[in-house]
């Protein structure tokens, strides 16, 4: 169990590094000179330069002030995928984004320290929640009666890296499950 936890914490360590390493746009706000640290650098740019930097980096200038990054609020991303989950049917699911539960677990925790530093109300932070909890679940009710059928590369498409690793650790659990009975009762 313990090995499983490790390999477990590991794979969302990998998966939150590599998005830190992702490049994303940003807008300079202010001009900004030339940084360079010890195997990086970012060059000089003037205010409206378009740069694209590791998401790491960019949140750092954009924290600093100097750059704004140019994506959808995570709270639009959240909503529009909460809305198309909803509109499928019970047997379709939508396609996230590949970042999107990496996205929500930084936003959330972000939100959290927020709240507990009366940047934003409690109600923020559960609202959001609550719109998270609801996406699982129905995402998960999706999932789960695949997990007994047939290979289904077309919904390995639509679902993220960690939906993946639940859908094949619950399909190896349903298939080690399945041989078990049908071997007792065939010795019956």
């Amino acid at each position: 169990m313990l090995h499983q936890r490790i390999s477990k914490s590991t794979f969302i360590q990998d998966r939150e590094m590599e998005y830190l390493l992702h490049p994303v746009k940003l807008i300079v706000k202010h001009n900004l000179p030339k940084i360079t640290m010890d195997s990086f650098e970012i060059k000089e740019s003037k205010e409206r330069d378009i740069i694209e930097l590791p998401r790491w980096a960019a949140e750092e200038i954009a924290e600093l002030g100097f750059a704004e990054i140019q994506e959808e609020s995570f709270e639009v991303e959240m909503l529009k995928a909460l809305s198309r989950e909803r509109i499928q049917g019970s047997n379709q699911i939508s396609t996230l984004t590949g970042d999107f539960y990496l996205k929500l677990n930084r936003y959330l925790r972000r939100l959290k320290e927020d709240t507990e530093n009366k940047n934003v109300s409690k109600q923020d932070y559960d609202e959001l929640y609550l719109k998270a909890m609801d996406l699982f679940k129905i995402r998960t009710v999706k999932l789960l009666p695949l997990t007994v059928g047939e290979d289904t590369p077309e919904i390995m498409q639509k679902v993220t890296l960690e939906e993946q690793t639940l859908f094949n650790e619950v399909r190896n659990i349903v298939q080690k499950w399945k041989n078990t009975v049908l071997e007792e009762t065939e010795d019956e």
